[in-house]
């Protein structure tokens, strides 16, 4: 045989078995990642609805989503029955609204309707899995057109607010929303194709260069171009004011991949970005906050590894006795602040 085909034929079969295995590194991460269900975790140390009844109210919303349901809450505050508008809570990856508690309480006691619900995949929606980051954006679509068909909001003015996921999705939608007046989005991105490479060259360098010829390629065949949104569209809305948080230090959401970096880049009158230096990928709350979180959390992953079951449950039954969730989480005044005072501006 023709040395020169030969040689031609091996660097062809050494590109398709390069191609397989990163198509199968890439399945392999989507489903660590995406193809799982969103969920509460059983750590003790997350906020329930129970550390605020005293003070929350709140009833069902259920919506459809091809022919499956979207569940969650609307809120108030006890008591309240005028209100200064209606908020739309999208919630972050792998968790549900609930992880949200600490914003909706925030919110509720401004004097908003809270509608935080879970996305596809997550908590009390249907769906087998999170399925992908676009997929967040069309649900908020149709939550969005449920609220205006069964005036869900009472003719009341609509905000939307996000974190990380949650933000990608709520500016995402703002293209075709201009009767949205106010957008709030904490540690947001703009293209998730660019910040899961990001995530990537830090988790794994030799990987990362492994995989980022191959990466949009993969993107459009295994999660297709639907799913491939970029949230810089909600920046051609001009209309609604948009305020964007985010940490410098954040270690999820890259400062150049961040939706902040790219408002810096390409400002606008409608938009507006706060930089704080720390807080990591929840700067709401204070560091202090952060840092006890992650001593109680590994405390109680010592707990529960020990061996013996009655001293287990017994530490474990003191260790959740002494919780005081709400104690845990403490607002960062500046960033708490900003945002209410952005939601209240005329």
């Amino acid at each position: 045989m023709n040395p020169v085909l030969i040689a031609i034929l091996v660097v062809l079969l050494i590109l398709f078995l390069y191609v397989l295995v990163m198509m199968l590194l890439y399945a392999f991460v989507m489903k660590k990642m995406m193809w799982v269900r969103g969920k509460d975790p059983d750590n003790p140390c997350y906020l329930r609805f129970e550390d605020y009844e005293m003070e929350l109210e709140r009833k069902t919303y259920v919506c459809g989503y091809y022919g499956k349901g979207i569940r969650g809450y609307i809120y108030k505050e006890k008591g309240r029955r005028a209100f200064q508008g209606f908020v739309v809570l999208s919630h972050g990856l792998f968790g549900t609204h609930v992880q949200y508690l600490i914003d909706i309480d925030m919110l509720c006691k401004a004097g908003y309707l809270v509608l935080a619900y879970d996305q596809y995949g997550c908590g009390l929606s249907d769906g087998k899995n999170q399925e992908s980051l676009g997929t967040g954006v069309y649900v908020l679509e149709n939550v969005l057109r449920d609220i205006k068909k069964r005036n869900v909001n009472a003719s009341l003015p609509i905000s939307l607010y996000g974190h990380s996921w949650g933000a990608y999705c709520v500016l995402a939608v703002l293209k075709g929303h201009p009767e949205i007046v106010k957008c709030v989005c904490r540690s947001g991105f703009v293209s998730p194709t660019k910040t899961g490479v990001s995530v990537l060259r830090h988790v794994n360098r030799v990987l990362y260069c492994l995989m980022l010829p191959l990466v949009y390629p993969l993107s459009l065949l295994l999660i297709g171009p639907r799913n491939m949104i970029s949230a810089r569209r909600g920046f051609k809305n001009k209309r609604t004011k948009i305020l964007l948080v985010h940490a410098m230090d954040d270690p999820m959401v890259e400062y150049k991949t961040s939706q902040a970096f790219y408002a810096k880049k390409h400002p606008q009158d409608n938009v507006r970005v706060l930089l704080t230096e720390k807080g990591l990928h929840n700067s709401l709350i204070t560091e202090e906050s952060s840092e006890n979180y992650r001593r109680l959390t590994s405390e109680y992953k010592e707990i529960i590894s020990i061996q013996d079951l009655a001293e287990r449950k017994r530490r474990e039954e003191e260790f959740v006795s002494s919780l005081r969730r709400r104690e845990l989480y403490l607002l960062d005044e500046n960033v708490s602040q900003t945002i209410l005072s952005f939601l209240e501006e005329d």
